[in-house]
């Protein structure tokens, strides 16, 4: 077996730490090779990990390095599902892969599939079983270890496209425990529908909304009754809307979401 590096000198600085190797220029040759050992080698050395002349055998204890940069999803905003190899997890690895959750679902499953042929016990056992072990920019959704990608990739799609993500996925969440079968997007095109803006309090939506004083128009009210206008009970009048016509879902770091009254 030939293990091949990009200069000579890191392969003396390799061989110098491993036994059994005979360094021939930037080549080093070897019967066997742990790859574990030869990791670490790699790494005390700080050189580029090298290249095999013929393909990883069965013989090997574990496969080339994982190349995650080929598919990982690495941009921050988008939202992505981390997939784990439970082969793997099973066996002391942690081995798995952050995927483009906006991806369809036929892609995302293939990017799964593609980690899993990548296990570092794939050649001693079938990677089929994976688990969600993680997921970002999903804001106040919970994911299930074995949520359907289809589910995901709807959601995920939805949320990346929308120009208030926090506020979708607040309505989402909101809208979606009012109908039996949910459709996300049907829910996402809904959503400019009922959205009123986010507020301080129920109180500053009543108090400051364009919606309530065209319905109510209190301006006029406070010209023509001053005396009463001063003590009206606010906190009151705002809480008889909410209880029916309007509903409030808090929102993160401050604050609500004012949604008209949904019934799906």
């Amino acid at each position: 077996m030939q293990l091949i590096f990009q200069t000579e000198a890191e392969a003396f600085a390799v061989a110098e730490q491993l036994y059994g190797v005979q360094q021939v220029g930037k080549v080093l040759i070897t019967e066997t090779v742990d790859y574990q050992a030869l990791e670490l080698a790699v790494n005390l050395a700080e050189v580029s990990f090298p290249t095999f002349s013929f393909p990883i055998v069965s013989s090997l204890k574990c496969r080339l390095p994982f190349p995650r940069d080929e598919r990982e999803c690495s941009d921050e905003s988008t939202p992505k599902i981390y997939v784990a190899c439970l082969s793997a997890y099973n066996n002391g690895y942690l081995h798995g892969l952050w995927i483009d959750a906006t991806q369809e679902p036929e892609d995302i499953e293939d990017d799964i599939k593609w980690m899993l042929s990548w296990s570092p016990v794939a050649d001693d056992q079938d990677c089929e079983e994976w688990a969600i072990h993680d997921y970002e920019n999903f804001y106040d959704f919970s994911l299930g270890e074995y949520e359907s990608l289809e589910y995901i990739s709807k959601l995920a799609q939805a949320l990346d496209e929308a120009e208030e993500p926090e506020a979708l996925a607040a309505w989402i969440n909101y809208a979606k425990d009012m109908v039996r079968e949910p459709d996300i997007e049907k829910l996402a095109e809904e959503f400019s529908s009922y959205y009123c803006g986010h507020w301080e309090s129920e109180r500053d939506f009543v108090l400051k909304s364009d919606e309530i004083e065209e319905i109510y128009n209190w301006a006029e009210f406070e010209k023509q009754f001053q005396f009463w206008s001063q003590h009206i009970n606010w906190d009151s009048v705002a809480n008889e809307l909410f209880i029916q016509g309007y509903d409030s879902v808090k929102a993160s770091p401050y604050g609500i979401y004012v949604f008209r009254e949904y019934h799906g």
